[in-house]
């Protein structure tokens, strides 16, 4: 079975070393071990994409040739077009359980965690005519005040709405404390 990951991120530290890499280092920057780096090489050599060179077997040299470029490239797009897929799919489920609350008839909403859907969620809330009463997080660093919305830490939970909208997990420690109606709206894991 191909590990597509894994000849990527071959393919990608062979051609930011321009052949000045051997085995063991390729194995130390992408973490993995040595012995799942040779098969890859090997592999990856033979299908074109990669040529071994030097005489010395502790010591060979890999260069990424014009078809491992390609390939290096084609690895991307997919990696990418995949990943567009996954986030539409997750944004229309998000999407769909706001819209949810919305047809439901509630009006104030709290919003937990950082996620990259948080700040559209915010703002699908508000375009619903929802009141977002706060935006709590496991530590407030580097995240800024948005539309006058309070960012407050979880510890300091108030039921000032009538939906906590999780974007992520509760952390153990605050499940005891939230007696408000939970919805969870970000899939995880």
């Amino acid at each position: 079975m191909e590990d597509l990951v894994l000849d990527y991120n071959i393919l990608k530290t062979v051609h930011e070393s321009e052949g000045n890499i051997t085995q063991r280092n390729i194995s130390q920057k992408i973490g993995r071990s040595v012995a799942s780096v040779n098969f890859a090489l090997r592999l990856l050599a033979v299908k074109g994409y990669i040529k071994i060179s030097g005489a010395n077997p502790r010591n060979l040299r890999y260069h990424l040739t014009p078809r491992g470029v390609v390939q290096k490239s084609v690895l991307a797009y997919n990696f990418l077009k995949r990943q567009r897929a996954l986030y539409n799919e997750v944004r229309n489920q998000l999407l769909a359980k706001l819209t949810a609350l919305s047809e439901e008839g509630v009006t104030s909403v709290a919003i937990y965690g950082w996620t990259p859907f948080t700040e559209a969620a915010i703002l699908f809330l508000i375009s619903e005519g929802m009141r977002v009463t706060a935006l709590y997080t496991k530590s407030v660093d580097g995240i800024g005040q948005y539309n006058r919305i309070p960012v407050k830490l979880i510890g300091e939970f108030q039921a000032d709405c009538q939906v906590l909208v999780l974007m992520e997990p509760l952390p153990v420690e605050c499940k005891p404390i939230i007696t408000i109606r939970i919805e969870e709206c970000f899939p995880v894991g």
